[in-house]
């Protein structure tokens, strides 16, 4: 396997139990319990705001009002995304007794459907493909956009690309319809061997039902109190909305100057803690307000490294061991990456997209 890194000259075989240990120090039961209680507040407080945004599209009566309900929508809309689906289906929303998917939270990790996704194929997707191999092309789908882009040196690039650092941002907002058309896609192509498995026959009603469930409170609610075209363009609008505000947050933590990169074939030459140290950036530590509002909103993904470290460990606990990642690499020379704002990050893809539309050969290695 390449990589867009060369190994660290520091020896690292015991990162990842001084890591754990350190982690686990860090989080007394009464901290964690403290941080889970947090998040229950934060999750009642996104759905409320969320019924409240439709209910505000439902009423309104005029295109002002309708226009700043649509927005609060789309915005409550990511958050349930980013704060509750998330942590649910990486279960840590409730504690576990093991890497298992509880009950508890494999139920409330069913606000993913209240998004228009598919919980069932996102556990795939996002847990086992992008968590088991960040930035590693080949096993990593949220890196793979085809021949659309070239987000990693491993990719091959085509003459468009040189212009990705422009064309991306407007179609970061269709980010929502992809994974909709993909999960319809996936579907389709199991219905083939429904008949012989049971569990396939479950998903397929599961995905079929909350979809039809979807449209209907998009469309069909509104469409009691308002005319069906003003609907259609308003939820357009909202899920290209959302569809920007995901693009954009998720690859400003990994597809961005100073992550490493790997082929697939074989395990990349670390650990796999370090490895999530060095495919994973933070953003946005900063104690100012704008940045402690974008830290409630995003839900964590600010602090990418620590979600990719522990990802059973709610958001909310993520300040208080970052410091302790940060330590811990500085004592074993790994490098660790944090942007001082969403601005910064966000500049740092535009930079990095860029770079992989003109580059033919890998980029040099990055160290901090």
């Amino acid at each position: 396997m390449r990589t867009s890194a060369a190994p660290s000259p520091v020896l690292t075989g015991g990162f990842a139990g001084a890591l754990t240990r350190a982690v686990s120090a860090r989080l007394d039961p009464e901290t964690l319990r403290a941080a889970r209680r947090r998040l229950h507040v934060k999750a009642i407080v996104i759905a409320l705001w969320y019924l409240a945004s439709l209910a505000g599209v439902i009423l309104a009566s005029g295109w002002l009002e309708g226009t700043l309900a649509a927005a609060s929508l789309a915005l409550a809309f990511a958050a349930v995304g980013f704060n509750i689906q998330h942590d649910a289906n990486h279960n840590a929303f409730f504690a576990a007794p093991t890497k298992r998917l509880s009950r508890a939270n494999r139920i409330v990790g069913w606000s993913m459907f209240v998004v228009g996704a598919d919980a069932n194929r996102w556990l795939y997707r996002h847990n086992t493909l992008h968590h088991g191999s960040p930035n590693v092309v080949g096993l990593d789908s949220d890196i793979n956009l085809g021949p659309l882009a070239r987000l990693a040196p491993f990719q091959r690039r085509y003459f468009w690309h040189r212009y990705q650092h422009l064309y991306l941002w407007p179609l970061y907002c269709f980010t929502v319809l992809e994974i909709m058309f993909n999960d319809l896609a996936t579907l389709v192509g199991a219905s083939r061997h429904v008949r012989k498995s049971r569990s396939r026959l479950s998903d397929a009603s599961v995905a079929i039902l909350t979809k039809v469930a979807f449209v209907s409170v998009m469309l069909g609610l509104p469409s009691l109190t308002h005319p069906f075209w003003t609907v259609a363009i308003g939820a357009l609008a909202v899920m290209l909305a959302v569809g920007f505000l995901l693009g954009v947050v998720f690859q400003s933590a990994h597809i961005v100057e100073g992550a490493e990169f790997a082929e697939a074939g074989s395990r990349p030459p670390y650990q796999w803690h370090e490895w999530q140290v060095r495919s994973s950036l933070d953003f946005s530590h900063g104690s100012g307000l704008l940045s402690r509002l974008f830290r409630w909103y995003a839900g964590g993904l600010d602090h990418q490294t620590e979600h990719h470290l522990f990802p059973r460990v709610p958001h909310t606990a993520y300040p208080l061991i970052a410091p302790v990642v940060t330590a811990v690499c500085e004592d074993y020379g790994i490098p660790r990456h944090v942007q001082p704002s969403f601005h910064a990050a966000v500049a740092s893809h535009f930079r990095h997209l860029r770079a992989m539309g003109r580059r033919l050969q890998p980029p040099p290695a990055l160290h901090s």
